[in-house]
């Protein structure tokens, strides 16, 4: 058996105390202050371990660095189509006309009195794109006030804001029902004749979307007096029906679609707590006529890609066909 020999060899730990002269200063001190000078190293790297754990700030998410940013996010969007498509995200996901009144807000809070009649005038147009036109135009006349070179604009959409605020403004004051039908049938006709005065963007697209939002207040004004209207409910379905047709453009044609099965479902419910299925006066054809009306309208939905609706109306259209299983097993 061989054994071999080892020999340690010169090392970091054999080296003489002079190849060290920090060692020196350790053996100096007295041992409350080296116990006092270790701690605060130990803190120390701890803190410095804790600056680099934290993660830094994403970029959407720091606030904006000048008015010019604010401005510059906000006139992307500024003629974009309200009535096709939805409106419009910033970079971190909110509503950028919303957002763009938020971080106005912030600004003037860190510089007050700075740039006021570009700051009132961008709201004035950020509140008007969101359908607020009596806002938009106190803004407007703020930004008068100044006499700057935005003076003649602000006066110019002042008069375009009136004339929105002016044609949608809804009166709820009517003796009877026959009254309010009527008011919201004249505010119908009022927003119709709206579209046809402005073709510029987004003007255009947001009379649209007014006269769509008047017909859908008038369905569900029928909708909700169906038992006291005449044949209201029957004109309540056509209502939404025609809405779907003429608004095929609109952002909100799935919203409809979802709408008209709801009111198809709410229907096939109230003839089943009318007349029970386990009588013998439910008649199932009534009732399937109803429920499957409902599933045609959320079917519609569930096979259009993209459409946010998707995933609502696929639960909805479950729920129908569990209805449907459940009356057709009372019924046998």
């Amino acid at each position: 058996m061989v054994v071999e020999h080892f020999s340690l060899q010169p090392s970091a730990f054999s080296a003489p105390r002079s190849a060290f002269p920090f060692r020196r200063f350790f053996f100096i001190l007295p041992p409350s202050a080296f116990r006092l000078f270790f701690s605060c190293m130990v803190v120390s790297l701890a803190l410095a371990g804790c600056r680099r754990a934290s993660p830094p700030t994403p970029p959407q998410f720091e606030p904006a660095e000048s008015l010019l940013t604010i401005i510059a996010e906000f006139q992307r969007y500024r003629d974009a189509d309200l009535y096709r498509f939805p409106y419009s995200r910033d970079v971190s996901g909110q509503n950028v006309f919303k957002s763009t009144l938020v971080r106005l807000k912030n600004y003037e809070t860190l510089y007050p009195k700075k740039h006021g009649e570009l700051i009132a005038f961008t709201r004035a147009q950020a509140y008007a794109r969101l359908g607020d036109y009596q806002t938009a135009v106190g803004f407007c006349k703020e930004a008068q006030t100044f006499r700057g070179e935005l003076a003649n604009r602000a006066a110019a959409d002042e008069r375009l804001f009136e004339d929105f605020h002016k044609t949608t403004a809804f009166s709820r004051q009517a003796e009877t029902l026959a009254g309010f039908q009527k008011l919201l049938e004249e505010r119908i006709e009022r927003c119709r004749q709206l579209v046809g005065r402005y073709s510029a963007a987004p003007w255009h697209s947001l009379a649209q979307c007014e006269w769509e939002q008047a017909e859908v207040d008038l369905a569900e004004f029928l909708w909700g007096n169906r038992q006291v209207v005449r044949d209201g409910p029957k004109r309540a379905l056509d209502l939404f029906e025609a809405i779907r047709d003429h608004h095929r453009q609109s952002k909100n044609f799935y919203r409809h679609a979802m709408r008209l099965g709801d009111l198809a479902y709410e229907m096939a419910t109230e003839y089943v707590n009318l007349f029970p299925p386990e009588r013998g006066v439910f008649v199932w054809e009534e009732f399937e006529r109803w429920a499957a009306k409902a599933k045609s309208c959320y079917f519609e939905v569930t096979q259009s890609f993209g459409a946010q609706e998707r995933t609502e109306a696929s639960a909805k259209l479950a729920a129908v066909e569990a209805l449907e299983y459940r009356i057709r097993e009372l019924n046998r």
